[in-house]
């Protein structure tokens, strides 16, 4: 049996080279917003994601799904193109990972919290609830273009008081929602999507009954568009 050609070899070593480097990219994205929460949020098993990050031929759909969750642009994350998309936008900056670390809890009591810095906790967040932070994803177009599928939430759950025009996680029966809230005048609550395409519900003091208000978001991001 003739060996490869030289030619054929080095074409073989490149596409390692660049499976590789798509695999570190990936990571790098992945790790910005949590390996475990950017494999659940793309909808690939976190073995799968593991593979790619360490070089395993990646398909074009799980690309797309990871590019859009990660915050970066397909190019990037495929080819390389263009400057590395990772920065926060100045107003919700991510949660950094340096210094002395707080697990904050999913609020469906997943196995894995998220880890972030308690410096940049008390720097961002207004007041220092800390115990009372949980996390949530969304899921959905309803609050658009406020939020977006798949972005991470950061919810006060000691802060259930409503005020008008603050976020809120809803809780009906074992759906969470995340919903802006008014007060009506005369009693009630009026229950706002901020996607013009979902009409405002308004809710009279026997219907809030039926609702739970979870605590309200006072951080979203992670996730910067692109």
């Amino acid at each position: 049996m003739s060996p490869p050609r030289p030619r054929k070899r080095k074409l073989m070593d490149e596409q390692i080279k660049l499976m590789r480097e798509r695999g570190e990219r990936l990571r790098q994205a992945a790790q910005s917003i949590g390996i475990t929460h950017a494999a659940k949020a793309a909808g690939v098993p976190y073995t799968t994601l593991r593979d790619y990050m360490n070089g395993s031929e990646m398909k074009l759909s799980a690309v797309a799904s990871l590019a859009r969750v990660c915050g970066v642009t397909l190019d990037w994350l495929a080819y390389g193109v263009g400057e590395t998309p990772l920065s926060q936008s100045p107003s919700r900056p991510a949660p950094q990972r340096g210094g002395h670390q707080i697990v904050i809890p999913w609020l469906d009591d997943r196995e894995e919290g998220l880890r972030v810095g308690k410096g940049w906790l008390e720097t961002t967040l207004t007041r220092p609830t800390i115990a009372a932070l949980r996390l949530t994803d969304v899921t959905g177009d309803a609050m658009a273009p406020t939020l977006l599928h798949g972005d991470l939430v950061m919810i006060d759950t000691a802060s259930t008081q409503v005020q008008g025009g603050a976020l809120y996680a809803l809780k009906v029966d074992e759906t969470v929602m995340l919903r802006r809230l008014d007060l009506r005048l005369g009693g009630g609550i009026r229950v706002l999507a901020d996607n013009d395409r979902y009409p405002p519900q308004d809710l009279s003091a026997e219907d809030i009954q039926s609702l739970k208000v979870v605590g309200e978001v006072v951080w979203f991001g992670g996730l910067p568009r692109g």
